[in-house]
């Protein structure tokens, strides 16, 4: 992933064909994104935004994300399944995405996140360690959580 002027991402594979973007908007609460030809939006919603809604290219709403600060938020989709999304460390560089299994506590990590950044430059590397049918939604969803803590955090700073 490559990143310019603060808004917009790329995803690249590992020979740098291009994959994907995200584009964050300058001034309104509506995050495009796209991966494998799969189109992600997320709606922020409310002043004090704690609930983002998820829609694909004709809007048709896919699920929702309730966000906590500290480190964990939860990933609801229509299709019924439930992931958690977990900071791994305090500087917002490492996150993953977790499969709630219902009646068991061994949950298993789908994606892994690592997002470097240096001076004016930017990249990371995204893992998937659980395939299946919405692998690029759930990157999508993650990716886009953790650049919103990282993006929150620098607001902060």
């Amino acid at each position: 992933m490559s990143h310019a002027f603060q808004r917009g991402y790329q995803f690249l594979d590992e020979g740098g064909q291009y994959m994907g973007k995200m584009q964050f908007s300058t001034f309104g609460k509506k995050i495009q994104s796209e991966l494998n030809g799969v189109v992600v939006n997320f709606k922020l919603q409310g002043v004090f935004i704690h609930k983002v809604l998820i829609s694909d290219e004709n809007e048709e709403e896919l699920g929702n994300i309730q966000l906590r600060l500290f480190g964990k938020s939860t990933i609801y989709l229509n299709s019924g399944e439930v992931y958690f999304w977990k900071r791994k460390n305090i500087f917002n560089t490492r996150w993953q995405i977790i499969r709630d299994l219902p009646n068991t506590d061994d949950d298993p990590i789908s994606i892994e996140y690592q997002y470097l950044y240096r001076f004016v430059q930017e990249s990371g590397e995204i893992e998937l360690l659980e395939e299946s049918s919405q692998s690029e939604l759930i990157t999508l969803i993650g990716f886009f959580l953790g650049m919103y803590f990282v993006r929150q955090r620098r607001k902060q700073g």
